[in-house]
């Protein structure tokens, strides 16, 4: 099934997590048939990533969704890892060119703190490029990120804000694969 969505979740401790678990959850309960949730770092403890496994499940997909919370203003050590070594292939076969690519993160900071003068003194599409320019020279459609941050939940004291942004993840994906 061409239309199946690659939802890689790279988060060290999952079973911690406040935000990835839910939007993992979230997503599972709305897309069932449709997606392939893969959890990096229960897959690849020892970062030792089965390249050809990997591939094979890319090629069967429309839509890849990178789930990560946002470490040091990048993405988590395994998902750049996987990404060196399954891109790779993969661009020298031309094979990601045409699929989907949104990104998903999780913060410690508000999206207004992301702005120059702000505490973290850079948009979050600025600290996106390197996987910005990666849907670029792979030939990809990048529909860029959502995101939400653990201060917004906590400090509303519901989830709403985490189901909306679960929904965002499939409205956009939605959009591009019916």
């Amino acid at each position: 099934m061409k239309n199946k969505i690659l939802f890689l979740v790279a988060h060290p401790n999952i079973e911690k997590s406040i935000l990835n678990k839910r939007i993992i959850q979230n997503i599972h309960d709305k897309c069932k048939e449709n997606i392939i949730i893969r959890k990096l770092y229960n897959i690849y403890p020892d970062f030792k990533i089965k390249v050809e496994e990997e591939i094979r499940i890319i090629l069967d997909t429309k839509f890849i969704v990178f789930q990560f919370p946002f470490y040091w203003y990048s993405y988590p050590s395994l998902l750049k890892e996987w990404k060196d070594q399954v891109f790779t292939k993969l661009y020298e076969k031309k094979s990601l060119s045409g699929k989907h690519l949104l990104v998903s993160i999780t913060t410690g900071s508000e999206k207004k703190t992301f702005h120059a003068g702000e505490k973290n003194n850079f948009t979050i599409d600025e600290f996106l490029r390197p996987i910005q320019q990666t849907a670029h020279i792979c030939n990809m459609v990048y529909h860029g990120y959502v995101h939400i941050s653990i201060h917004r939940v906590k400090m509303d004291g519901n989830l709403c804000d985490l189901e909306n942004h679960t929904d965002k993840i499939i409205f956009r994906i939605n959009q591009w694969i019916q």
